[in-house]
């Protein structure tokens, strides 16, 4: 598949720009690149690979961030109305894959692009305005320090109503290792501080036109698919659905992840309470769906506030994780972390680990400024979500995120200092259900159930949770069908509802972009990138001792539910683990061996330059 050439669905270049110099080239993809990395994860690993040195910072200006598109991006096949951000994570200091839905991916393609890569630190906040091949560098001084909801609305006043568009908030422009960059005003990518890396770059929002449109090689029978695939959507409501399932499992983050159940959360946070506030339904661009919730508070004091949520990871993580059983105040908490920059997630880790070292004595309100950080107080916290994302007061030490906090706080707070390379673990706890123990410790991006979700086979499936034997395996092949969504940008929660695999992914690619793949040719490129990305992280400095799970998760018996008196056990853990590098191809310490490297071929592969 030659970039010179490329006629159906890809574009066959990319747009680089330096705000350093306020400067832009636009780039053709080297031949078989986009063949072999297809979009998306696979493309950014090789950008990422080619393009970012491995002594660069985060933060520094040489850093990358990229915005990908996949071959799907632009047209009507399924959940394609998706975005992925790559870069180096002030989470980790190594890989970041972030994703995101709303109109950026379709417009860069109208555009004529299939991927944005942005480098460089422009010398006053600026945005960026993309209409075909006219760049402009916007000044946005007057939008600094303003929320995200604001920002966006006014860049569609100022640019155009109907564009693409990414922006972030405080919490970004203060470079907090947990801030986001939000799209859609409510849908973020969330996860391993994509917006401190924008606001690093004094990049406030960028938004993209285009006028052009994408071919598909069979149009027809494309419009007839997506016509068959609709028919099969029957589900609404959706992730708030997940935690009755998980309390019900022992799996529910609660007290800071010390218990795996919260009675209270019945009727009060689960799914009935959402549908009882729930107002309307919500798709992401161009998605048949509709899954999303859009809901209003209906009294108290938060009366008439409306959004789009809260999802499960948010009921859990500022909810039960804080022992919050009152819906409103985790809905306010949402809108307040969307407006600010926050992901949820993160946010309600911290708040968890801040709330158990109060508790514990470990901090007093002298360390706090005063504030009673007792759970279930959820008043104080839309102060200190403010805190936060302004790094005043005790927000400042919260800004830091909970792996650097411990490190600061010590007295083993190591121990309950829930993350995994940095990254705050997710709403899933693994003592429920073993898998998802390697799933958090090996996933490129730290704690992260998105890369593979153990649950839908331990939970839902009939496998049993406490198992050893098999996990690896099972979480490698999970995996490896994630990583093809993932490649080709479109969403891993409906295409599997809608019993879509490799194999129909495959068929909706050989339909727009006129090419053979079978599923297991996508597979073989999962497998690839995969190790790729390992060698990335390897080169960024880090080894099978990132690779781990806080103290409380492996040593710690959960006190309540079907986990109750069950352990993980380092060693349990461990075996997993090695069984894992093996079907990977990797040593023992987690390193690609020479043999899988050259079967995959990278040193074949022609080098990004720009």
């Amino acid at each position: 598949m030659n970039a010179e050439n490329m006629v159906y669905g890809y574009k066959g270049q990319f747009l680089y720009i330096n705000l350093s110099q306020e400067t832009y080239k636009i780039i053709k993809w080297p031949e078989n690149v986009l063949n072999k990395y297809i979009g998306g994860r696979g493309l950014g690993a090789k950008l990422y690979w080619d393009l970012v040195p491995p002594d660069t910072g985060p933060l520094d200006p040489n850093n990358v961030f990229m915005i990908l598109t996949g071959p799907l991006s632009g047209t009507i096949a399924p959940t394609a109305g998706k975005h992925l951000i790559v870069t180096k994570s002030p989470a980790s200091g190594a890989w970041l894959e972030s994703y995101s839905s709303g109109r950026i991916a379709s417009e860069l393609k109208y555009a004529g692009y299939d991927a944005l890569i942005i480098t460089g630190k422009a010398k006053a906040p600026i945005n960026l305005f993309i209409y075909d091949d006219d760049i402009e560098f916007s000044d946005a001084k007057d939008l600094w320090g303003k929320g995200a909801f604001e920002t966006e609305t006014i860049i569609r006043e100022r640019f155009e109503s109907e564009c693409g568009s990414l922006s972030i908030g405080p919490a970004g422009e203060n470079l907090i290792p947990f801030a986001c960059v939000g799209s859609e005003y409510f849908r973020k990518a969330g996860r391993g501080g994509a917006g401190a890396v924008m606001g690093s770059k004094s990049l406030k929002a960028i938004a993209v036109k285009g006028s052009g449109g994408i071919k598909c090689s069979e149009m027809a029978t494309l419009t007839q698919l997506v016509l068959d695939h609709q028919k099969r959507v029957k589900f609404r409501h959706m992730t708030p659905m997940t935690l009755s399932i998980t309390n019900a499992a022992g799996m529910l983050p609660t007290r800071n992840f010390s218990k795996g159940q919260f009675p209270k959360a019945t009727g009060n946070i689960d799914k009935d309470a959402v549908i009882g506030v729930k107002i309307g339904d919500r798709a992401c661009f161009a998605c048949f769906a509709g899954c999303s919730n859009m809901t209003r508070i209906k009294d108290g004091i938060y009366k008439d506030l409306i959004l789009e949520g809260p999802e499960y990871e948010t009921l859990a993580m500022l909810g039960s994780n804080l022992e919050i059983d009152y819906l409103p105040a985790i809905m306010k908490a949402n809108y307040l972390c969307d407006d600010l920059g926050m992901d949820t997630i993160s946010t309600g880790v911290v708040i968890g680990f801040v709330m158990e070292c109060y508790e514990r004595g470990i901090l007093t309100e002298e360390d706090t400024y005063g504030l009673k950080l007792n759970f279930g107080n959820y008043p104080v916290i839309m102060e200190l979500l403010e805190l936060i994302a302004h790094k005043k007061e005790f927000g400042a030490f919260c800004a830091k995120g909970v792996k650097i906090m411990a490190r600061e706080l010590k007295k083993n707070t190591e121990e309950y200092a829930m993350h995994v390379k940095g990254l705050e673990l997710p709403a899933y706890d693994p003592r429920a259900g073993w898998g998802s123990a390697i799933t958090y410790s090996i996933t490129p991006r730290g704690g992260c159930h998105r890369r593979a979700w153990p649950p839908s086979v331990e939970l839902l499936g009939g496998l049993n949770p406490f198992k050893v034997e098999g996990k690896a395996e099972i979480v490698r092949d999970l995996m490896n069908h994630r990583s093809i969504m993932h490649s080709l940008i479109v969403c891993d929660m409906i295409g599997p509802r809608i019993n879509l695999n490799e194999d129909s992914w495959a068929n909706y690619v050989n339909i727009v972009v006129g090419s053979n793949y079978s599923g297991r040719d996508l597979i073989e490129r999962s497998e690839a990138i995969e190790t790729l990305i390992r060698r990335i992280n390897i080169r960024e400095g880090l080894s099978s001792k990132d690779d781990y799970l806080p103290q409380r998760i492996l040593e710690e018996r959960l006190p309540d539910g079907p986990p109750k008196e069950k352990i993980i056990g380092t060693d349990n853990f461990l075996k997993m683990r090695a069984e894992y590098y093996t079907c990977r191809g990797w040593d023992e310490e987690g390193i690609p061996t020479k043999e899988t490297i050259m079967n995959y071929g990278y040193d074949n592969d022609p080098k990004i330059i720009i």
